[in-house]
């Protein structure tokens, strides 16, 4: 009996532990590091840059229950005005209130926290970014 304690003793100890990745859902607050951007001003030119190459925080907090990003040092945040879940992504959607003409969007995958988003303005420009998300 003895024998057979240890056996499964060593055998749970052995076996591969899972470490519980939250989702990333919207039902809590994520922080989103920016990880890569690409400015595009014109259709044919766009240079790959940083959070500070578009005056982006590197880090956004994105809190879908009071529909709010946020993480810049200024305190400033922008609002979502539509937010949905498709094939196992968080889709959330804004209008820059203060300049018209400008639209955003954010993808982020439900079970990795994978983010991309897009931020489109008036005269065609507009940034990608790519990033991961992780629980606050």
């Amino acid at each position: 009996m003895r024998n057979i304690f240890l056996s499964l003793t060593i055998l749970l100890a052995a076996a591969p532990t899972v470490a519980a990745v939250p989702p990333f859902d919207g039902s809590a607050p994520m922080r989103c590091a920016i990880q890569t951007v690409m400015a595009c001003d014109d259709p044919s030119i766009c240079v790959r840059g940083t959070s500070a190459t578009i005056n982006l925080p590197p880090t956004l907090i994105v809190d879908v229950g009071q529909r709010l990003i946020g993480g810049s040092a200024t305190g400033r945040t922008i609002k979502m005005t539509a937010i949905g879940r498709d094939g196992g992504r968080l889709l959330l959607h804004g209008v820059e209130s203060g300049l018209a003409g400008i639209s955003w969007n954010m993808v982020i995958v439900e079970t990795s926290g994978a983010m991309s988003a897009s931020v489109l303005g008036y005269g065609g420009g507009g940034f990608l970014i790519f990033g991961a998300c992780s629980a606050v």
